[in-house]
């Protein structure tokens, strides 16, 4: 399956508000604080959108934090 980036403005500022509200909001240690729930009264209310939207913002971010961060002990091939 091919994955999909944000192309348009109008998408990449929405993942950017529910990374935000995820940032606020989320809390892995208590349940109802937890993404479904983050996403079912804070989320869906202001933005609108479906879970399935919701899951791939959070896929995308998720990707984007992973492929950014770099490791000081590697090894540079050219500097």
């Amino acid at each position: 399956m091919k994955r999909r980036h944000p192309k348009h403005l109008s998408t990449k500022i929405s993942a950017e508000r529910v990374k935000e509200i995820i940032r606020e909001n989320y809390d892995p240690e208590i349940r109802a604080k937890c993404k479904l729930s983050v996403y079912r009264y804070k989320i869906k209310p202001l933005t609108g959108i479906s879970e399935r939207t919701f899951w791939r913002y959070l896929n995308e971010i998720e990707l984007e934090a992973s492929t950014v961060v770099e490791d000081p002990n590697q090894l540079k091939l050219f500097d």
